[in-house]
């Protein structure tokens, strides 16, 4: 019985010696694929490691990790670079009221992923060329709506939707609803 453990007790001091950490696993070098840093606390390492429980009192130590690259196609990569330089970010009216009134659709697509990317692209778009102007981009079932404005008469909106049809979006139309405006 003895043997029989001593020969366990050396095979697992002999597959540790050789075995590698996980993170040193993602580490290895592989041509065409990126990088990422890990930043990992040493107790962590020692759980998923297995170091016998002990916590190594080293100080966190950032741990590159490859990370396979994704290729893009010119829509998404135009529109991340849109996404970079402009703010995006909802924005809410404060001192506002909601009422009748205009907007312009630039843009109507279907529910697919495809459609929300097109009509997320064409707001960005539309807020480079027309900053000042509330964009709006939803769902509105059962289908990716790209929207901009807040106009009280149809005049309003129709000169807009002349300089959206310049810009090459043919089939922009006026839509009436529920429009917010700021209080004066």
């Amino acid at each position: 019985m003895k043997k029989i453990l001593s020969i366990f007790c050396l095979a697992l001091v002999a597959l540790t010696t050789n075995a590698q950490t996980f993170l040193d696993n993602l580490q290895k070098e592989q041509a065409g694929q990126g990088t990422v840093t890990v930043i990992e606390d040493p107790e962590i390492d020692s759980l998923v490691n297995g170091n016998g429980g002990a916590v190594i009192p080293d100080p966190v130590v950032p741990r590159t990790v490859r990370k396979q690259e994704v290729k893009k196609t010119p829509e998404e990569e135009e529109a991340d670079n849109l996404a970079k330089v402009l703010d995006t970010r909802k924005k809410i009216m404060s001192n506002s009221y909601k009422t009748q009134g205009y907007r312009v659709q630039v843009y109507s697509g279907g529910s697919t992923r495809t459609d929300r990317q097109q009509a997320e692209t064409t707001g960005a778009v539309m807020k480079t060329n027309f900053p000042n102007e509330p964009i709006y981009v939803h769902f509105y079932s059962p289908s990716w709506k790209c929207r901009m404005g807040n106009y009280k008469n149809v005049e309003e909106a129709r000169e807009v939707l002349a300089k959206v049809k310049k810009l090459g979006y043919k089939d922009a139309c006026i839509i009436k609803g529920t429009i917010t405006l700021r209080r004066r």
